[in-house]
């Protein structure tokens, strides 16, 4: 981790805590008014429920921390299961081997968190796009940048996409003439993930068409933002140079140092 000042305005997204914390208030209540056995169905309903929706992010990504994640969630709702039934049945083997992978998957989900390795990385992406950006004024315009070329086949650009999908820098929308890339900033991938695939136009983006030529977009949510007025087109330069520099370094097999990169920020898990 290394120091810099933040160019953008603090924020915390705590989604995943208000839907855990969601899910235990319904067992609660649950609890209160109808027993332990209805209680505990219901939260595992819940918790399947929440499965579903983090395979359908490892889906989309392939990120090794949401399939852990899934592994977790469904596990522990096969342990609830396991345990309402028990209400009726008495004691049910199956407690315990549904307990065990519970266990197993939430210690190393936890591990997987303090790594980082299940966070979205777009607010990284901002901050490492106004790092050379001091110009101020210069204000936003809605308009696709022109951004420079790269070299490189579609299937590179292809394989790039997957690595930054599977790291959670960006999602990647493929198209027959371009490969668009979206960063994601912790807390709004609830949307991005269940929105049309071509209904990107006025998010923050950049793409690389087959003949190579790289353009930006950034979004006016994403530019309000910073904290300053920073010049729009030197963002939109910023960025596409970004995008540019870790397709170079994926393309000679160091994709490892675009994450050590995105790391050594040390922004929270919750930013």
């Amino acid at each position: 981790m290394y120091y810099y000042i933040q160019k953008l305005k603090t924020s915390q997204s705590f989604t995943d805590v208000l839907i855990i914390g969601g899910i235990f208030l319904v067992y609660f209540i649950t609890l209160i008014f109808t027993g332990p056995e209805t209680a505990i169905i219901i939260m595992g309903l819940l918790v399947f429920i929440y499965g579903l929706y983090s395979l359908t992010v490892f889906n989309v990504t392939r990120n090794k921390g949401y399939l852990v994640v899934t592994l977790f969630q469904f596990s522990m709702a096969l342990l609830c299961g396991s345990v309402a039934l028990s209400f009726s049945t008495g004691y049910n083997m199956l407690i315990p081997i549904f307990l065990l992978p519970t266990l197993f998957f939430g210690i190393w989900m936890i591990n997987l968190a303090i790594n980082k390795k299940g966070k979205w990385r777009g607010r990284e992406i901002l901050e490492l796009t106004a790092m050379p950006v001091d110009e101020l004024a210069d204000s936003y315009t809605g308009r696709p940048f022109p951004a420079g070329v790269i070299e490189g086949t579609r299937a590179d650009m292809l394989a790039f996409g997957r690595f930054t999908s599977k790291n959670l820098i960006a999602l990647t929308y493929l198209e027959p003439e371009k490969v668009v890339f979206l960063p994601v900033m912790t807390g709004r991938e609830y949307g991005m993930l269940f929105r049309g695939r071509s209904d990107y136009a006025d998010e923050t983006w950049v793409s690389f068409d087959n003949d190579g030529n790289v353009a930006v977009n950034i979004s006016m949510d994403d530019y309000l933002h910073y904290r300053e007025e920073l010049s729009f087109d030197q963002l939109c330069e910023s960025l596409g140079e970004l995008f540019i520099e870790f397709f170079s370094l994926f393309r000679r097999g160091e994709g490892a140092r675009v994450i050590d990169r995105i790391d050594a920020l040390g922004l929270s898990s919750f930013s």
